[in-house]
């Protein structure tokens, strides 16, 4: 399931990222890797920005790329 999919404070645990080497390496950069919790703090109305807790920040990802990101939810 993509991040998309989560419900507004529901966590997840990123199992793969998609998309091009270079994008990868930059969400990489950000903190997004296997294995990491990350929780969706909300999504914009009309595919606008999503926005995310990871590791102890804050970051907002474009809804596109956000939706290459594939989690499995955490309880």
């Amino acid at each position: 399931m993509s991040i998309l999919d989560l419900l507004p404070s529901q966590t997840g645990i990123i199992v793969s990222l998609g998309g091009a080497p270079e994008f990868q390496a930059r969400l990489i950069e950000m903190g997004f890797r296997a294995g990491i919790k990350v929780r969706l703090v909300q999504k914009m109305p009309f595919q606008g920005p999503v926005q995310l807790r990871i590791q102890n920040g804050m970051i907002s990802l474009r809804y596109a790329d956000a939706s290459k990101i594939k989690v499995e939810i955490h309880e």
